[in-house]
């Protein structure tokens, strides 16, 4: 392990983290990062989007209307790779439940695991199905076509555990589908330290093309594309300008130039998207 900087939690506590890289696997970590017990108290912010259904300010409206384009859009990629008509599907932190919305009124049968109990709640009120905790979800024997991890697997403690129950759980012919934030990003580099996507200490792990595919292989998957996710570079630049005391104008050139870059190269791209079987 190597130490490349230390950050901190700019979202709740102001704590600093250290960020240290495996030599061999390239995986970044978050160092220390809170027990199972505790790390709840992270989330505890009227920010966390991911968690929160009502929009207030300008920013919150406007991700509010690429998060509704960008839900789309991946329910179209999913129907790319899995052709089922009324396919059985599980997202795999679903927060508040928009994605597993949209796929239910794209007629699939749906299902969420998440670890809020304030989440699950809103997504049993708002689509009347019964979320499970990640317990109850190891335990389960249900049978998937479509698993996705949408900015989740870098919150789990323990992503390889995860990822052996995943593969348990998928059909045959099942897909995988993960999307995470991408270190090797050209905005990661500009921002380093105050680069949000780090967002220590809700993501444990922090990951690149090389990384996730070092850890989907021994469990007997395969990445088959990568997509870029394009509006991230832009979210995630304007978020990191804020980190540094910069104006959202400096963030948008930035969030440009890296977007910008990512066309010529996937793997400058903020978040990147797997499809995994």
């Amino acid at each position: 392990m190597k130490f490349i900087f230390s950050t901190k939690d700019y979202l709740v506590s102001g704590e600093s983290f250290d960020i240290i890289e495996c030599d061999s696997c390239f995986l970044r970590i978050t160092n220390p990062f809170p027990n199972e017990q505790n790390i709840g108290n992270y989330y505890s912010s009227n920010d966390y989007i991911s968690h929160n259904d009502n929009a207030s300010g300008i920013f919150d409206h406007i991700y509010g209307f690429v998060r509704s384009y960008q839900l789309n859009k991946k329910k179209k990629l999913i129907e790319k790779y899995c052709d089922k008509i009324n396919g059985k599907i599980l997202d795999i932190g679903c927060g508040a439940g928009d994605f597993l919305d949209v796929m239910k009124k794209g007629h699939w049968d749906i299902n969420g695991v998440d670890t809020s109990e304030k989440a699950r709640g809103i997504v049993n009120n708002k689509l009347n199905i019964e979320v499970m905790d990640p317990d109850s979800w190891i335990k389960s024997d249900t049978q998937y076509d479509v698993i996705t991890c949408w900015h989740s697997l870098e919150h789990v403690h323990e992503p390889w555990m995860y990822l052996d129950k995943i593969k348990k759980s998928l059909n045959p012919d099942g897909i995988l589908i993960v999307a995470l934030p991408n270190y090797h990003s050209t905005d990661a580099k500009i921002y380093k330290e105050f680069w949000a996507a780090y967002d220590t200490p809700r993501h444990l792990y922090h990951f690149t093309k090389e990384s996730i595919n070092k850890i989907v292989y021994p469990h007997g998957f395969n990445i088959r594309s990568i997509y870029r996710m394009n509006f991230d570079p832009f979210y995630v630049s304007i978020l990191s300008a804020r980190h540094m005391g910069k104006s959202v104008i400096y963030g948008l050139i930035n969030g440009f130039n890296s977007w910008l870059s990512s066309i010529f190269s996937i793997n400058k791209c903020s978040s990147l998207i797997f499809i995994i079987k």
